[in-house]
């Protein structure tokens, strides 16, 4: 195997900066990205330590080589987790080499992202996200159809509107806004009665879930500050799309 000594400990900092970038800004907990960077400096055969916080990754290679990069939240990307825990188990086993391994990271964090899936399949998945609340209601059927349009309406504009706005949650309260908005004219039209389950079922996309789930991991871990910081972020997510519903509601 190809050892990363070769390229020296300022490459191999390098690399787990990048690495434990991807991770963070993929919504990975703050432990397992500190852990997976001292198994990658293992595997390379240095002794790397690790400290991660939301806002900041710092590196230690060999006590005597020492960086940080700034981080941020990123939202969640589960493949791009994957994809970076699969290659740190493969350099473990010694079936790719250091490398190759720092091939991929580099292709990954060049792009800033990962294998992705065509917005139409996201879209869908939305919509069928969306139609899951109707089981707990027992509506009709005709219900969980309209659930499922405007669920991608909703998902679509949330999609679009945060690669295009630099101000963080407008995306979600325009969404949330025009959600509740279509359902209050389904409603109106005389198409629907009970347009509120229309709203609960079409905001299931955009909830923040893993994010929550992972605060509550990052709590049980005693990561505090990381923990807090989701948390927070979370409720500002879950808040921008209950004002939009809560506007629209008023409004009209």
């Amino acid at each position: 195997m190809t050892t990363m000594k070769k390229l020296g400990t300022h490459a191999l900092s390098d690399l787990c900066l990048k690495t434990a970038y991807l991770l963070v800004n993929g919504g990975a907990e703050t432990y397992r990205v500190e852990d997976t960077i001292e198994r990658i400096g293992h595997s390379l055969g240095s002794d790397v330590r690790c400290y991660v916080t939301v806002t900041a990754i710092f590196i230690e290679i060999n006590h005597q080589n020492y960086k940080f990069i700034k981080s941020r939240l990123g939202g969640t990307n589960l493949q791009m987790i994957d994809d970076i825990n699969t290659m740190s188990r493969q350099l473990a086993e010694k079936t790719i080499t250091g490398e190759e391994f720092t091939l991929h990271i580099n292709h990954l964090y060049r792009n800033k992202r990962t294998t992705d899936f065509p917005f139409y399949i996201k879209a869908i998945g939305a919509g069928l996200v969306s139609m899951a609340p109707m089981l707990l209601y027992s509506m009709p059927l005709y219900y969980f159809i309209y659930c499922f349009f405007v669920g991608i309406v909703g998902y679509t504009i949330s999609y679009y509107l945060s690669r295009l706005s630099m101000l963080p949650y407008a995306d979600l309260f325009i969404s949330g806004f025009v959600i509740a908005l279509l359902a209050i004219t389904l409603k109106d039209l005389g198409i629907t009665t009970q347009y509120h389950t229309i709203i609960i079922g079409a905001t299931m996309p955009l909830v923040p879930g893993v994010a929550i789930t992972n605060a509550i991991r990052e709590l049980v871990m005693r990561h505090a500050v990381s923990s807090m910081v989701k948390f927070l972020d979370s409720l500002l997510v879950a808040s921008s799309i209950g004002f939009g519903i809560a506007s629209a509601l008023i409004i009209f």
